[in-house]
């Protein structure tokens, strides 16, 4: 009896040589970021507006989006220099997010994911999901689920 090849389309990891990761995303040191007491100094301080722009420009996202996720207007973004405690954590969770999705996905692959329906989402968009810290967790855990072939 012959065998025949299943092919599944499920979108597929592009694996970089060098993957992205989040100090290289927040153009931050490394070694601030590896203990959690740096990041909570670096969080209070504010990340400044480069971090932000590196993670505008890794995400493909627009203004409104991440006004939308970080609490603030579209026009205070766009003005401040350096964020405060609750926007530096956000945009921080919003860069480990980005690290862990294109390192699996690809940068193209990954906006592609995060814009497209998932079922194991209840058929939202991840997109919506990344104004609330509970939905990232969500969205890390979809994509170990992946790395891992879990079914869902």
């Amino acid at each position: 009896m012959k065998h025949k090849d299943a092919k599944v389309n499920e979108p597929t990891a592009e694996y970089q040589i060098s993957p992205v990761s989040i100090p290289v995303i927040l153009k931050v040191g490394a070694d601030r970021l590896k203990e959690p007491l740096s990041r909570l100094e670096i969080f209070r301080d504010g990340l400044p507006k480069k971090s932000f722009e590196s993670l505008k420009e890794l995400s493909g996202l627009d203004y409104n989006t991440l006004a939308n996720a970080l609490g603030v207007s579209s026009k205070t973004l766009q003005r401040k220099d350096t964020f405060d405690t609750i926007q530096s954590e956000k945009i921080y969770e919003l860069a480990d997010l980005y690290t862990i999705g294109v390192n699996y996905f690809g940068r193209e692959g990954f906006r592609r994911w995060m814009d497209r329906p998932l079922f194991s989402l209840g058929n939202r968009r991840p997109l919506d999901l990344i104004d609330v810290s509970e939905g990232i967790d969500l969205l890390k855990i979809e994509i170990m689920r992946l790395q891992h072939g879990v079914a869902i």
